[in-house]
Parts: structure tokens; sequence; C-alpha cells
């Protein structure tokens, strides 16, 4: 059974909807935003076409990192 906190992940990283994510350090803002540009992908996106923004350099890292384990997970 999924949390409260959970469920609202799952519906912010719906990408038919707009989201502005802002929590503390450790809830799981990385994972909603790797999840919201892997569904564009697989909904067709462009990836040219997604615009996804952080605050430092270090959390556009990790989400580049996740994601692209996540796609080489796929293409195996």
């Amino acid at each position: 059974m999924q949390d409260a906190a959970t469920q609202r992940q799952i519906r912010a990283a719906d990408p038919g909807q707009s989201a502005w994510l802002s929590a503390n350090a450790g809830s799981g803002k990385t994972r909603v935003l790797t999840d919201r540009v892997a569904r564009l992908l697989l909904a067709g996106t462009e990836p040219q076409r997604i615009l996804c923004l952080t605050y430092t350099k270090a959390a556009a890292s990790e989400m580049q990192n996740r994601l692209l384990a996540r796609l080489g997970e796929w293409a195996m």
C-alpha cells in the first residue's frame, strides 16, 4: 500500500500536468523529476523539447545519471 507522500509523487510525475516541486532534502524530488522525464520520453516527446530545471549542478548531474541508468536498463 502506498502512503500519501508516494501517491503525491506519482501524481507529480504525470507529465500531462504542470508541476512545481519544492520539498526538503531526501523527500524524492529527484525521483519525481526523473520519472516525469522518462514518462515524457516514453510518450514520444523529443528529448530536445524537454526542459527540466534544478537549483544546483549536482542535482542536475544526479538526475542525468539516474535517467541514463534507467534508459540503459530499458535498452538491455
